[in-house]
C-alpha cells in the first residue's frame, strides 16, 4: 500500500463523510508510512467520531467507508476500537500516536512505531517478523525503548494462550533476530533478561 492510495482513500472518505473524525493508522498501511514498503492489499485502521455510539450514526458511517472503499478499489479493515483485534493490551496507544496529516475534516495518524509492533509481535508469522525487523532498523528503536513497552503489555494483558505465545515470541525474536536489528556487539542474553525483568518473569 503506497502513500497515494492511502490518501486517495481518505479523501474519498472525507467526501463521503462530511464530518470530523480521527483515525489512526496500523497494520502495513501504518508501515508503509514508517519506511517498510512492501504489497498490501488493505488498509488497517481506527476511526472515531462523535456520537458513534448511536446506531444510526455508525450505519451512515459503515456506509461512508463501503462507499470510499468501492469507490477507490481499497480494501480496509477497521474498528472503532483496535485495541480489541488482539488480547495483547495496546496500552495508550491513542495517547501515543503520531500526527500524519489532516484531510478535510479527517485527522489522521500512525500508530507510534513500538505500539506497532504489538500485533505484529503478537502473530508473528514470518510477514511479520520481516516487517519488525525493517521497522526497528528504519525508525532506529532501541532495546531499552522495545522491552519496555513489550514487558508493560505483558503485564497489562489478561491471562490467555496468546499472552504466553506472546512472550514467547519476544524472546525468540531477541535471540534470533537482535544482533541483525541491534549490530553484533548487542549482548542478547542481557536484553532478554532486561525483558523478562521488567515484565515480572525473572525467574523464569
Amino acid at each position: 500500500m503506497k502513500q497515494r492510495q492511502i490518501d486517495f482513500f481518505f479523501k474519498t472518505l472525507d467526501r463521503q463523510w462530511q464530518k470530523p473524525a480521527e483515525i489512526i493508522l496500523l497494520g502495513a498501511a501504518a508501515g508503509s508510512l514508517m519506511g517498510n514498503v512492501r504489497p498490501s492489499l488493505d488498509i488497517d485502521f481506527e476511526i472515531r467520531t462523535r456520537r458513534q455510539k448511536d446506531p444510526e450514526i455508525r450505519k451512515m458511517l459503515e456506509d461512508a467507508i463501503r462507499a470510499a472503499s468501492q469507490v477507490t478499489g481499497v480494501a480496509v479493515n477497521y474498528s472503532g476500537n483496535v485495541a480489541g483485534w488482539s488480547r495483547i493490551a495496546f496500552l495508550d496507544y491513542r495517547r501515543k500516536a503520531l500526527a500524519y496529516k489532516k484531510i478535510g475534516k479527517l485527522t489522521i495518524k500512525i500508530m507510534r512505531p513500538e505500539y506497532w509492533t504489538l500485533g505484529k509481535m503478537a502473530r508473528f508469522l514470518e510477514l511479520d517478523i520481516q516487517d519488525i525487523i525493517k521497522i526497528i532498523k528504519a525508525k532506529k528503536l532501541t532495546p531499552g525503548v522495545l522491552t519496555d513497552i513489550w514487558a508493560r503489555a505483558v503485564c497489562a494483558s489478561d491471562l490467555s494462550l496468546e499472552l504466553g505465545q506472546f512472550r514467547d515470541h519476544i524472546v525468540y525474536f531477541i535471540r534470533k533476530y537482535g544482533k541483525q536489528v541491534w549490530g553484533r556487539q548487542a549482548d542478547l542474553e542481557n536484553i532478554v533478561w532486561r525483558f523478562k525483568k521488567k515484565a515480572g518473569l525473572k525467574h523464569f
